[in-house]
């Protein structure tokens, strides 16, 4: 009963808007939403002017097909495609680099799921507009070696991110990576962040011992730790720095009371420093409202963007 009694409290801070920004700026302040009662740690939401964000921008960006083959799944070669997301401008022959985001779907969608909504794409659209983060690449591979029989196996999976997704990539777009090669993800692992959202923020936990080398940021939303000790025993070792950004749905959410005891657990380990100055911190948790739903990982994007990811 206290839970709906404070999701209730939430739900009502979160239809009271604040006051408009400056009337050049053309949309709204974001509606703040504190559910730190909620989550058991300190944490906050912001949700943007969705009447603003999610028009179409007057600089628009666009999105492109690649196909690849994987062979890292045994003798059997796979076909398999991702979207990759460009900022509008984006030049192949200018010196101009962006940074990139590895975007995993939820178990039952694919890679279209978020770069072909044409909400989510004006909305990167315009969170790059106004200013709210740097031109950015998104690219949003699959996990699944045979999508259509659902199947995938994430200790082969590193592999195939290190040696097929990331080379194919950052070879192709003009990323901070100046070689597509290990020393070239080495040195730019600043500019990369790995995120998913539910199986695919599993996938992102999956993938984070494996790739703290060549990525710096990590967001999984609303999605369980599957290897604890993996993910820990990465952190204990590693001298490189790294942010881990971590976001769930409301009580509607099915990872909600998982992802809630996760944050609890992390955010007490000493091993991690929860907040977001990043230049202190490496980990943080936003809780919101949301249900259970891939397409709330714009909105968890722009949070990540607003607390620093690629400023």
């Amino acid at each position: 009963m206290k839970r709906i009694l404070s999701l209730a409290l939430l739900l009502a801070l979160l239809c009271s808007a604040l006051p408009a920004c400056a009337e050049e700026s053309g949309f709204q302040a974001p509606t703040v939403l504190d559910a730190g009662e909620l989550a058991g740690v300190p944490t906050h939401y912001l949700l943007y002017d969705r009447a603003f964000y999610e028009a179409p921008c007057t600089q628009p960006g666009t999105v492109v097909k690649m196909k690849y083959s994987t062979s890292v799944y045994g003798e059997k070669t796979y076909k398999k495609t991702m979207y990759v997301y460009l900022p509008y401008g984006y030049d192949e022959n200018s010196t101009e680099r962006y940074p990139i985001i590895y975007f995993f779907h939820g178990r039952g969608c694919d890679p279209t799921t978020l770069l072909c909504n044409p909400e989510t794409k004006n909305a990167f659209d315009h969170m790059i507009a106004t200013g709210v983060v740097r031109p950015f690449i998104l690219a949003a591979p699959t996990y699944y070696y045979d999508a259509r029989h659902l199947l995938y196996d994430w200790e082969l999976f590193p592999r195939e991110m290190r040696e097929e997704i990331m080379p194919l990539a950052e070879s192709t777009y003009r990323t901070y990576a100046e070689t597509a090669d290990e020393e070239g993800f080495l040195a730019s692992r600043d500019q990369r962040a790995i995120c998913g959202f539910s199986m695919g923020s599993m996938t992102t936990w999956a993938l984070f011992p494996h790739m703290l080398d060549v990525c710096a940021n990590f967001l999984p939303f609303s999605g369980p730790m599957q290897d604890t000790e993996a993910v820990i025993a990465a952190v204990e070792s590693t001298k490189a720095p790294f942010y881990i950004y971590m976001a769930c749905g409301g009580a509607e959410d099915l990872a909600f009371d998982n992802s809630n005891l996760l944050a609890q657990t992390l955010a007490a380990n000493p091993h991690f420093s929860y907040g977001t100055n990043r230049s202190e911190n490496n980990f943080f948790y936003c809780l919101s409202d949301n249900i259970h739903q891939d397409l709330t990982s714009r909105y968890y994007l722009y949070n990540a963007f607003l607390d620093g990811l690629f400023h």
